[in-house]
C-alpha cells in the first residue's frame, strides 16, 4: 500500500520549501496528478523530511522527480513513482479492502493468503558477499546474447585473462565505471585480455540503446536469472570477476569506487599474464 506519511511529506515540502523546484497539478477527472520536480545540486530524498544527499563518488545528473495520483473519493493517492538518475521505482496500489476490525481482535496473519509460509526473519545471520566464495573454483559456463542478438559462451573465448564484469543499467557505480573498463580494454591485445559485461537488471532493447549512448567499446550480454544465481550476486552491482587462462576465478571485487577498484583490478590482470 502507497505509504500515506510518505506522500504528505513530499506535498508539506513542496508547499513549504524554498529549495528551487517546478510543481503542476493536474485534474484528471476522478483524481489529481501531483508532480514535483526539484532542480537543487543534490539529489533530494524523503526519510521522514526531506533531505538533500551527500554527492556521491560519481557524477550523477542531480534533478529528483516525485509524481502522485491522488483519488478524489476519498483523498488517498493510489500510485507514487520517484525519477532519479540512478534509479527510478514505481508504486501502484488498488483493489485496498480497509480493515474494520477493533484492535483486540485483529490478527495479522489472517490477511496472509492462502498457501504463504510465514517464517520469523533471523536478523542474527550477517549479510555476506557470496559471491566472494568462488575464489579459485571454475567460472560457471554461460551462453548469452550480445546486442546484435548474437549467441556468446564463456568457452567461446581464447584470452589469457578475462574480466567479467555483472553490472547494472541504472546503478550509478556501474556507470562510473565505464571509462576505466573502455580504457582497460583498449590497453591490452585480445589474445592476453578480455572483458565481458553482463547486464542483469534489464533486457535486450535497454542493453542496446545504453551501449549505443555509452559508446562501449566491449562486449556487453543480456543476461539471466541463472548466471545471477551462478555467480551468486544476488542481484547486486555492479561485480568483477576475473578469471585465469583455465577459467578459474582468480579474485572477485565487489561495488566500485574510483581509482581504489581500478588499481586493483589492474594489479589482478598483471599478476596473471
Amino acid at each position: 500500500m502507497i505509504e500515506l506519511t510518505y506522500c504528505k511529506n513530499i506535498v508539506r515540502y513542496a508547499l513549504e520549501t524554498e529549495d528551487s523546484i517546478a510543481t503542476t497539478l493536474e485534474d484528471c477527472g476522478d483524481y489529481f496528478h501531483f508532480k514535483l520536480v526539484i532542480n537543487e545540486d543534490t539529489q533530494v530524498e524523503f526519510f521522514g523530511k526531506a533531505y538533500h544527499m551527500p554527492p556521491p563518488p560519481f557524477y550523477v545528473e542531480p534533478t529528483s522527480i516525485y509524481e502522485l495520483w491522488i483519488h478524489k473519493s476519498n483523498g488517498l493517492p493510489y500510485k507514487k513513482r520517484r525519477a532519479m538518475s540512478h534509479n527510478i521505482s514505481v508504486e501502484t496500489c488498488c483493489n485496498v479492502e480497509i480493515n474494520k476490525e477493533t484492535i483486540d481482535r485483529f490478527d495479522v496473519f489472517d490477511y496472509v493468503p492462502q498457501g504463504y509460509e510465514t517464517k520469523k526473519y533471523d536478523y542474527g545471520v550477517p549479510s555476506r558477499n557470496m559471491a566472494a566464495n568462488l575464489t579459485g573454483k571454475k567460472a560457471p559456463e554461460w551462453t548469452l546474447n550480445d546486442i546484435k542478438e548474437s549467441p556468446v559462451s564463456l568457452s567461446d573465448l581464447k584470452s589469457k585473462v578475462i574480466l567479467v564484469n555483472i553490472t547494472g543499467i541504472g546503478c550509478g557505480a556501474c556507470q562510473a565505471s565505464i571509462p576505466f573498463l573502455k580504457e582497460l580494454k583498449r590497453k591490452y591485445q585480445e589474445e592476453d585480455f578480455e572483458l565481458v559485461a553482463i547486464e542483469s537488471w534489464s533486457r535486450m532493447h535497454s542493453l542496446q540503446n545504453y551501449a549505443k549512448r555509452k559508446e562501449l567499446n566491449y562486449m556487453f550480454l543480456d543476461g539471466d536469472d541463472k548466471v545471477i544465481e551462478d555467480y551468486r550476486t544476488g542481484g547486486a552491482a555492479p561485480y568483477f570477476f576475473i578469471l585465469d587462462k583455465e577459467r578459474i576465478i582468480r579474485k572477485v571485487i565487489r561495488g566500485y569506487g574510483m581509482g581504489k577498484t581500478d588499481k586493483e583490478i589492474t594489479e589482478a590482470i598483471e599478476e596473471l599474464l
